[in-house]
């Protein structure tokens, strides 16, 4: 590969890191949006309410009616085209795109509402206040720099009414010099309104961001975990390829000679112990080879594997087939949900049952059976594998699954088992629950959604 085809490839990374980066900014600035668009629905509602309540309730006079009703129009139609627009195009989403919306959406409002107050009191008019939800919404929703720029067109917005006028309202302007009792002062009720429908509306959409942000961070904090799992998934893969290409040379090499000493043995002499060892070995040879082929299933099906379908029996058999002791396992469930197909990746999830399974046995007494239970329901397929082995006090539980982890004498076993089954299982959308009771055995609970059946 040329230096100049390694620097392409490197911007086109770099690009396709930028593009989905961009996306999901962009699907976040479209959920403001939508909280944006529905909020903007409350004000017109409430801006037509209290221009009704001023008109007939109050009995104020507004010399501009109609122009009033004409700027909340225009705000509902601004409302209705973005509402279109989104569903319109359902994949429209990027960072720049959801960013200018934004504060094209918060200008419109600010301008709309500088045309209200000039046409119904200008500063005397206590909605006035309302300035402040939109300052607040642009601090949330908008980068700083943007929600200082809408703060410069706010703070303009109400200077004008100083410098240019605005058209006056009697009984606000009367309110405005008077010393006046609130039960019959129109400005301080109205102020009092004003002042209370701000602090709901602020309290009531940052407190929504603010979860809507801890959301965010929760499922981000899921997906680095589980970008971390993969990752020393992969490194354990890597390391089982590379463990079984290296054992794959001296494996073979003594099998030959324990198949040479095996024929010049034939015919003999010899006491016969040596032929049923030389016969252990290779029957162990063979076993160690059967290891090294599930390693490289493992190293590549369990993280790519193609998925297809396959009947719950069929998954059973083939994870107990590479089982050693399966005479031991005690398989309940396949007569009613035997039949049921389930789309998932063959060799891998029968790698994670086994694991789960071995597990199982080497915890049990000899010849103490393992029960591995399958059933299924509207929602879940389950597997569950009961031992009645010497179990785990709640401290060694807590630590059960972390990678090289095991309580097995040296030799027995890596502590990779469950940590292996559980990235799998994980992968398909599953679960994996572990409950385990000194000296009263242990029980794995696997649970895969019934949306991966066929």
């Amino acid at each position: 590969m040329t230096g100049a085809q390694t620097t392409a490839e490197e911007r086109a990374v770099r690009t396709a890191g930028r593009s989905q980066a961009d996306l999901a900014d962009g699907h976040a600035f479209r959920g403001n949006i939508e909280w944006l668009v529905r909020l903007r629905w409350v004000a017109t509602f409430g801006q037509c309410l209290t221009v009704a309540l001023v008109r007939w309730v109050w009995q104020v006079s507004l010399s501009y009616f109609w122009p009033l009703l004409a700027i909340i129009a225009f705000t509902a139609g601004s409302n209705l085209m973005v509402s279109a627009f989104l569903q319109r195009r359902p994949s429209w989403a990027t960072a720049r795109n959801g960013l200018l919306l934004t504060a094209a959406l918060i200008t419109v409002d600010l301008v709309s509402l500088t045309g209200l107050l000039y046409l119904a009191g200008g500063p005397t008019n206590p909605f006035s206040l309302f300035y402040l939800v939109n300052l607040a919404l642009a601090a949330v929703l908008l980068p700083g720099r943007w929600a200082l720029g809408l703060t410069v067109l706010s703070i303009t917005g109400y200077s004008s009414f100083f410098l240019f006028g605005y058209v006056p309202v009697a009984e606000l302007e009367e309110a405005w010099h008077a010393d006046s009792h609130l039960w019959t002062d129109v400005r301080k009720q109205g102020l009092l309104v004003a002042f209370a429908a701000s602090a709901l509306v602020i309290t009531y959409f940052i407190s929504r961001v603010a979860t809507a942000l801890a959301q965010r961070e929760e499922a981000l904090r899921r997906a680095e975990q589980r970008r971390a799992h993969s990752e020393r998934l992969e490194a354990l893969a890597t390391l089982a390829a590379g463990a079984g290409h290296e054992l794959a040379s001296p494996l073979s090499t003594i099998a030959v000679i324990a198949k040479d000493l095996a024929r010049h043995l034939e015919g003999v002499s010899v006491p016969p112990g040596v032929l049923e060892d030389v016969a252990l070995i290779r029957s162990e040879l063979e076993h160690c080879r059967s290891i090294l082929n599930r390693m490289s299933a493992q190293a590549g099906q369990v993280v790519g594997e193609r998925v297809d379908a396959f009947t719950l029996r069929r998954i059973v058999d083939e994870t107990i087939s590479g089982l050693r002791r399966s005479e031991r396992v005690m398989v309940y469930g396949l007569e009613t949900a035997g039949d049921l197909l389930l789309r998932v990746p063959l060799q891998a999830l029968a790698l994670a049952l086994r694991n789960l399974l071995q597990n199982g046995l080497d915890a049990s007494q000899p010849g103490q059976p393992v029960e591995f239970h399958v059933a299924a329901d509207q929602h879940t397929v389950r597997f569950r594998v009961v031992d009645h082995g010497c179990g785990m006090p709640p401290e060694i539980l807590k630590r059960a699954g972390e990678p090289f982890f095991t309580t097995k004498e040296p030799g027995q076993g890596m502590g990779l088992g469950l940590f292996l089954a559980r990235n799998v299982i994980e992968r398909l959308g599953g679960h994996i629950a572990v409950r385990s009771r000194p000296e009263q055995g242990t029980t794995v609970e696997v649970l895969l959604p019934r949306g991966s059946f066929e």
